[in-house]
């Protein structure tokens, strides 16, 4: 994990200072979501399922949109993620609206909270800021109860591989080092930032939770986005597609499901 901090690190400046124009982006639309709007897509809604009262665990929450849906939804949320501003502004996001999460600033990979949850959920763009997958499956299992959910949503890492970026789908323990204009929001043009990105394939994802315990008993495809995205088009109200594309044959996202054992 040594060779990995100083990548984690650069990763957490660019959140740092990504975190301020996303606050103020129309793509996260605060305003709105302070007005009782719920941030979570109905993807991950259908399959989280009734959390009123269950204890839950998100892991990296941004500036916590989501965790404080899902605290509205009546679950008692514990939300943690390792950028030091994004969690400041969560906090003050919950204070301003007055919802209860417990918000934590930590590395996912060093999370030891001495408690385990009914729920752990992670959703969008998170599994390729993490260089140790095995690690991360070991975080989920310290801190899922025994038949607890673990819920991870995540863009298919198909969509990668058809954009013909020089995207490797299998997994290199080097990173894909980026210097980048701007953000995935709108706003914040004027942004340089260096981001480290892993690339992992379904079977490491598999097999790392399987090797710490964790069962899996669902995976499901989605031949949509429920965000517009570089390249995209509205196919129908919350679906996005990628432009020229025939019907029905991309994978965008996909709802992965387990277990502890």
């Amino acid at each position: 994990m040594t060779e990995f901090k100083k990548h984690i690190e650069t990763n957490k400046k660019a959140w740092n200072k990504r975190t301020p124009v996303h606050i103020k982006s129309n793509f996260y639309n605060n305003d709105e979501f302070m007005k009782e709007k719920n941030s979570l897509k109905l993807i991950e809604l259908n399959a989280i399922g009734n959390v009123t009262e269950k204890s839950l665990l998100h892991l990296q929450c941004h500036f916590g949109q989501d965790s404080i849906s899902l605290a509205r939804m009546g679950a008692k949320v514990t939300a943690v993620d390792f950028s030091d501003v994004a969690i400041k502004e969560a906090k003050k996001l919950a204070k301003k609206i007055n919802t209860r999460v417990e918000f934590i600033e930590s590395d996912v990979l060093d999370l030891k909270l001495k408690k385990e949850f009914d729920i752990v959920f992670s959703s969008y763009g998170v599994i390729g800021w993490l260089p140790d997958l095995d690690m991360w499956a070991k975080t989920i299992s310290d801190h899922l109860k025994k038949g607890g959910l673990f819920l991870l949503t995540e863009f298919h890492p198909f969509l990668e591989l058809i954009k013909g970026n020089g995207y490797d789908y299998f997994y290199d323990s080097n990173p894909d080092i980026e210097i980048k204009n701007g953000t995935y929001t709108d706003g914040g043009s004027e942004l340089v930032t260096k981001t480290c990105w892993w690339n992992h394939s379904l079977t490491n994802i598999f097999s790392a939770l399987e090797s710490n315990g964790l069962k899996l008993t669902h995976f499901e495809e989605f031949d949509y986005s429920p965000f517009l995205l570089d390249g995209m088009i509205k196919k129908e109200k919350g679906k996005y597609v990628l432009d020229k594309r025939k019907e029905n044959s991309t994978p965008y996202v996909f709802n992965l499901k387990a277990t502890k054992k």
